[in-house]
């Protein structure tokens, strides 16, 4: 096609101008890209394992870590806070607190005041501040000092909390691949050094359910394991493209272990409570969450003391080691089933090998934890609990702490 020289002219302006634009932004941001490891920011960045037992890494189908490991610190195991659930131990992994003070009591809950129940699949509820507003999460402290937090995925990030959110996040998607959760946060930490997160987190989801569905001893869990592991592999290898690899530390957690529950070892506690009216079940599984209306708990509590394998107290009078028993959300009685038995209010149609919500102290419940990087020391770890995480991590972002549960021996023996 033939142009006229005034449509030409006009082109060729809008071609220049176009061409000055696209050189004075990228001028701009290579004046934002570090030329020297001194220059780049420092990266701390939070890993969740979900359901990650510590005698995993034992199986060697995880190099990575274990490299990971033996050149930073690897504690026995991290004990999970009471009850040994999902969405409790990623709360007080990141706030510091129990969840009898930071308020996510269970995965599934009722509060009075609120008058809604949360479920994990409830998006209203997942994104509504009041469920998480009782405690502070580490990211909107990061915020709060002028600095960026990218969140791939953890509880408390899809709605703002105290009028915060992460400067980059997404809605919760299980199908997501591990593969592509890192990508993601890839993407996002190649933004500018200004623009780009100090503090991260990246959240796996395939060796939990794994453990769920074929038990803990089972291949396809080996199998999520040396997934998931290809995936930090794959983090790492990106980390070092974009020139952050020697200024980022990786603290590498499991919010709890698994353990196995033969299909026989289901307590129906509703056999022997069929008789006490306006009884509801808050929570079923390993730990179960029972009200009873207006009515007095006496009456219930010494037919469930029948039952054997399994202890249930009035909220009031659980053991003061599960730290645990004083929030709305908690129901009138609770019960824990000994290890590999579960509680149910009903004969189960699907049972499923693989179960999580055991006494913290078991074994089988405690979680993972790796330290490393730059920052941090080569050390062997004996056990402790989750919630001294948190102020390990706010030491390294150099961000005042909130009051927590948490001690912060981790400060002394691992930092640098």
């Amino acid at each position: 096609m033939i142009r006229t020289l005034s449509s030409f002219k006009h082109a060729f302006g809008f071609t220049i101008i176009g061409l000055v634009l696209t050189f004075s932004a990228c001028t701009a941001q290579r004046q934002d890209v570090p030329t020297t490891p001194s220059e780049v920011k420092p990266l701390v960045v939070l890993i969740s394992i979900d359901g990650f037992k510590p005698e995993y890494l034992k199986r060697n189908y995880s190099p990575n870590l274990q490299e990971l490991a033996e050149n930073g610190a690897l504690a026995k195991g991290l004990i999970s806070s009471f009850p040994s659930v999902t969405f409790p131990n990623h709360y007080s992994i990141v706030t510091g607190l129990y969840p009898d003070h930071h308020g996510i009591v269970n995965n599934t809950m009722y509060d009075t005041h609120i008058q809604e129940v949360f479920k994990l699949s409830s998006r209203d509820a997942v994104t509504n501040p009041a469920w998480w507003s009782d405690a502070k999460p580490i990211w909107v402290s990061v915020i709060e000092q002028n600095k960026r937090a990218s969140t791939l995925f953890w509880p408390g990030t899809e709605t703002k909390i105290q009028q915060i959110q992460p400067n980059d996040w997404l809605n919760y998607d299980h199908h997501m691949s591990s593969t592509a959760r890192v990508e993601q946060l890839l993407t996002w930490l190649s933004k500018p050094n200004s623009m780009r997160a100090d503090f991260a987190t990246l959240y796996f989801s395939e060796v939990d359910s794994a453990g769920h569905a074929f038990g803990p001893n089972s291949s396809q869990v080996n199998q999520s394991i040396a997934h998931v592991d290809q995936a930090i592999a794959q983090l790492r290898v990106g980390l070092k493209k974009l020139g952050l690899d020697q200024k980022t530390t990786f603290i590498i957690v499991s919010d709890h272990g698994m353990s196995v529950v033969p299909s026989d070892h289901w307590i129906e506690v509703s056999q022997v409570l069929k008789d006490i009216p306006e009884i509801k079940y808050e929570w079923t599984g390993p730990v179960a969450g029972i009200n009873l209306g207006e009515q007095d708990v006496s009456t219930a509590l010494n037919q469930l003391k029948t039952i054997p394998h399994l202890a249930c107290w009035k909220k009031s009078e659980i053991p003061t080691k599960y730290h645990f028993g004083t929030h709305r959300r908690i129901p009138k009685i609770v019960c824990l089933a000994e290890n590999h038995y579960v509680i149910t209010d009903k004969k189960p149609l699907i049972t499923y090998p693989g179960h999580h919500g055991f006494a913290p102290q078991e074994q089988d419940m405690h979680g993972l934890f790796i330290a490393s990087g730059y920052q941090i020391r080569k050390v062997d770890l004996d056990y402790f609990e989750n919630v001294d995480v948190y102020s390990l991590m706010t030491k390294l972002l150099n961000i005042p702490a909130e009051k927590n549960d948490g001690s912060d021996h981790l400060i002394k023996k691992l930092i640098k």
